[in-house]
């Protein structure tokens, strides 16, 4: 597995797990269509350079997703709305076992063991999240409603 430095979320990015590494240090293990990496940031950290790196901060698409959803807390974040890079939180992101996943890249998923689910991705790689079936339906109901919602006032827009 190639390892890096750090991170900038694309469109093949399917999910970024955390990992600690040999000596300690909170990483990620990042999840693409085609290829893992092992990254040396923090999910987090991926994040919000990621944000930064499409022109605005994570700060500020997490305080935005809590105006549009009405929601307080674990939002979905809108990387890049160009680039429809739409990504969920499995726990708080403050917490070192968050996983962040891509709405765009699940395919279905499914019970597995007690309180976890089984994450399919699209290109198949299987990943397991510390919360129930329901739990992640309704982070994945909040992320298209998300997603619904900014579609919808972009198309509005146009309309005018």
């Amino acid at each position: 597995m190639e390892r890096m430095e750090e991170y900038i979320i694309m469109e093949e990015t399917a999910a970024l797990v955390p990992q600690y590494d040999e000596y300690g240090r909170l990483g990620t293990i990042v999840y693409e269509l085609y290829n893992t990496y092992e990254v040396e940031q923090s999910p987090k950290q991926i994040m919000e350079q990621s944000c930064r790196y499409y022109g605005s901060t994570y700060e500020g698409k997490v305080h935005a997703a809590k105006h549009i959803l009405g929601i307080r807390q674990m939002v979905p974040v809108s990387v890049c709305e160009a680039l429809r890079l739409y990504f969920f939180p499995t726990c708080s992101p403050d917490s070192d076992r968050c996983i962040w996943i891509a709405q765009s890249h699940i395919k279905t998923i499914q019970p597995y063991e007690k309180k976890k689910t089984k994450v399919i991705l699209k290109n198949k790689q299987e990943l397991i999240v510390d919360i129930q079936k329901g739990t992640l339906e309704g982070k994945m109901y909040k992320t298209a409603m998300l997603i619904f919602i900014l579609q919808q006032r972009i198309v509005n827009n146009y309309e005018k």
